[in-house]
């Protein structure tokens, strides 16, 4: 079944004011602010525990496969729980100088946003196997051979990390907006997942 937005299996909307203030300081999308503004966030275990959840959902043939990224959360704005705060996991990601970490699947893979370059604004889910035995950021573009890239420009760095012979991202969306209408759903066991927007 696909999951509908908004739907109330999400935070509070956030204060106008709090997100134009971490709009500025982070510089996510106009399409992402749209999404804290009306959903703020979701939840598939909140979902499951709802009594009724017929209001948000559309029946589909779409079955959860392997081809398709898993899905847990997505991120909160002033969240009660640290490990769903948009802010603190952004604090503690090692890759935030290129990525809005805006959730996560089952086994703790990223799903961000593009902050820079010719891929800024799309939505994608990153391999949390290959930054995460990295200490540092530098570690991290060593390990991955892309220490030369350190002197170029944040976006020039982005276009380098989303290059498909890296393997580091999975795209999913054109945009935060496009990826709520098109692409999440979740089994009757309520396994959230990914279904790529056509196209992308």
């Amino acid at each position: 079944m696909q999951i509908l937005f908004p739907n109330p299996f999400g935070a509070q909307p956030a204060p106008e004011k709090d997100i134009q203030a971490l709009q500025a300081h982070i510089g996510f999308s106009e399409s992402y602010a749209d999404f804290l503004r009306t959903q703020n966030g979701f939840s598939v275990l909140t979902m499951e525990e709802s009594a009724d959840i017929s209001a948000h959902i559309r029946p589909s043939p779409v079955q959860s496969e392997e081809r398709y990224a898993n899905l847990r959360v997505l991120n909160s704005f002033a969240a009660q729980d640290p490990y769903y705060d948009l802010e603190s996991e952004q604090a503690d990601f090692l890759l935030a100088d290129w990525f809005l970490n805006i959730g996560s699947d089952p086994a703790g893979n990223p799903f961000v946003e593009v902050l820079h370059g010719r891929h800024k604004g799309k939505i994608g889910s990153l391999d949390h196997d290959l930054f995460a035995g990295a200490e540092n950021r530098q570690e991290f573009l060593d390990e991955m051979e892309l220490g030369h890239i350190a002197a170029l420009s944040l976006a020039e760095q982005a276009d380098a990390l989303c290059d498909d012979s890296l393997g580091l991202i999975w795209f999913h969306a054109r945009d935060m907006s496009a990826f709520t209408a098109h692409c999440i759903y979740c089994d009757e066991t309520f396994w959230g997942f990914v279904v790529d927007e056509p196209g992308i």
